[in-house]
């Protein structure tokens, strides 16, 4: 018998292409069932809501509420490409080749095969509304305010960590209803800013020159994932002013902020640092999923990124790297507007002028959304740390393989009927968890069982390293080109080998990794597309980006001088 994930998920025959592709990177890991139930079925509700405030929904597009956007299939999250195709399929002037270009740039995604059903005269009239609002807008949509207002009231809704265990789990389990509105709003401008985004993209084919939207899109200035490596950058700079707080940082950041209490010097680092914390906390690797690591309960992982800027001997001030970035943009759209028709050049200097917009406000909505989290995780590690003082388990992930509605409320007052339960659960977990689930799945056929995707894992382990002077090509990311030695981070808090001026060479990165950008000579990502993070926050550091170079981590050496071209999505071994 094939040996099943917690929970699994049905191919939609409707909609039956789906991905890795975009969601690898806010989904990374094995899903547990904590945040399926609180987290996952509440978005696709959200994801849905936002789709019909924008008039790409129809109502008979879903023959039932069970998820189909949101897919969990052999453990992992996908997208469902299908459905998100009609993005481009029913917005006017768009495509469904569009959108796999801003989403899933990665491989070679199937065709697109029209159906009946697609197309809706009533959708893109009340679509084309909405993109041509969007394309008009000249500040940050009201969407942004009232995801920062979401957020803060659930903040305030939390009980005090030593309320009653009843307490604590009533708002643990209230998650879904706060995490709704924030999630829809975050998908609603991920769209539009995916559509305005598209028209520049789709501008500089028409051009002959792909590569133009890296100048095109530009910096944005004032995007939330970047803001969290230039508040850091202002502390490391501090911290250069502090020998007794460096030599602390020499002996390494395991136990830091205890070792700097004694420390007289440290006072100023401390605040600031707490600071950081208060304002950035939320946020962590996988940090949708609601038992994993932030700053917040894992402090550790921004002192590592704080401990490899300080290091660095030049000024890694993003305003150095992007003083040219108006400039390119400009010269970029004189390239492109000889090759467009009339009302394209209309839509085209529309889009260069509120794209900043959007990508602020996907940026912002997103991080209020994660935000949203926080209280719940906090409540979430409290009961965890409680039920672990009365004999259970004290890992928060391996707590969270049991269902937050039925099998929680009863572990807390009986950790020890949950032991066994767990371990065979987390055993289970970390077989899923050594697989790389495949990147497309189109059939119910095509979702691999555990012991088939072991198999093809041992063959992928094996991947031949390139050789010197070897060209890996992926897509164009953030324009410019650097060189340095390429250092494989699979973990952000793992980075005791990656210096300032190396190449970040990573599996994928969310935005709890970007910290690591600021000091990094250029990025390069296994996965990822056009409005992926990695782009989007290296955009705003002026660093050059490549993107969806398969088998990045296993293929490129560790120490080995590359050369990344963030323009052309190349990646050259040199000597």
């Amino acid at each position: 018998m094939p040996t099943p994930w917690i929970i699994e998920g049905t191919i939609d025959s409707r909609w039956p292409i789906n991905t890795r592709g975009n969601v690898g990177e806010v989904f990374p890991e094995v899903v547990t069932p904590l945040s399926y139930k609180l987290g996952i079925l509440p978005g696709e509700k959200a994801w849905r809501e936002a789709y019909r405030v924008l008039g790409l929904l129809k109502s008979d597009d879903f023959s039932s509420s069970d998820p189909v956007i949101i897919g969990l299939y052999g453990g992992y999250v996908y997208l469902n490409l299908s459905y998100l195709r009609m993005m481009g399929v029913r917005s006017p002037g768009s495509s469904a080749e569009a959108i796999d270009v801003s989403f899933f740039g990665e491989g070679n995604p199937p065709k697109y095969v029209p159906k009946k059903g697609d197309k809706s005269f009533f959708s893109s009239l009340k679509i084309l509304k909405v993109v041509l609002k969007a394309l008009n807008a000249k500040e940050l949509p009201e969407v942004v305010a009232e995801s920062f207002e979401l957020a803060s009231l659930y903040e305030s809704q939390r009980p005090p960590l030593d309320a009653s265990d009843q307490e604590l789990l009533d708002f643990l389990h209230s998650f879904p209803d706060a995490f709704f509105p924030a999630f829809r709003n975050h998908m609603l401008s991920s769209a539009l800013a995916a559509v305005v985004s598209g028209t520049l993209a789709d501008a500089s084919t028409a051009a002959g020159e792909p590569g133009l939207v890296t100048h095109l899109v530009g910096a944005s200035g004032d995007v939330h994932s970047a803001q969290y490596s230039t508040d850091l950058y202002h502390i490391a700079k501090k911290v250069k002013e502090m020998p007794e707080v460096n030599s602390e940082f020499e002996a390494g950041v395991e136990g830091l902020l205890g070792r700097l209490e004694g420390v007289p010097e440290a006072k100023d680092f401390l605040k600031l640092f707490e600071n950081f914390i208060t304002t950035h906390g939320h946020r962590g690797p996988n940090d949708w999923e609601i038992s994993s690591r932030t700053w917040d309960n894992t402090p550790e992982l921004a002192l590592m990124a704080l401990d490899r800027m300080r290091i660095a001997e030049h000024d890694l001030s993003p305003s150095v790297r992007l003083q040219d970035n108006e400039s390119k943009r400009l010269e970029a759209a004189k390239k492109v507007l000889p090759h467009l028709g009339f009302m394209e050049r209309i839509q085209f200097n529309k889009a260069l002028k509120s794209a900043p917009f959007w990508a602020q406000a996907r940026e912002a909505t997103r991080d209020r959304a994660v935000r949203v989290n926080l209280p719940a995780k906090q409540v979430y590690r409290e009961l965890v740390q409680r039920a672990a003082q009365r004999g259970g388990n004290p890992d928060p992930v391996r707590v969270a393989l049991l269902d937050p509605l039925t099998e929680l409320p009863d572990y807390l007052n009986n950790p020890a009927a949950y032991i066994s339960i767990i371990e065979d659960r987390g055993k289970l977990f970390d077989r899923f968890s050594e697989v790389t689930p495949p990147f497309f799945i189109s059939t119910q056929e095509e979702v691999l069982t555990l012991e088939k995707s072991e198999e093809i894992q041992k063959s992928l382990d094996s991947v031949q390293p390139a050789q010197l002077g070897d060209v890996l090509v992926g897509n164009a990311g953030s324009s410019g080109s650097a060189v340095g030695r390429a250092r494989i981070v699979m973990d952000p808090a793992d980075a005791l080998n990656f210096e300032p001026g190396d190449v970040l060479v990573a599996p994928l990165t969310d935005p709890a990794w970007t910290p690591l950008f600021l000091p990094a000579a250029a990025v390069v990502v296994n996965v990822g597309a056009l409005m992926s993070h990695a782009i989007i926050v290296s955009r705003e550091l002026g660093i050059p980006c490549v993107v969806a170079v398969e088998g990045a981590t296993e293929r490129i050496p560790e120490g080995v001088m590359v050369e990344v071209d963030g323009t052309a999505g190349t990646v050259r071994l040199l000597n």
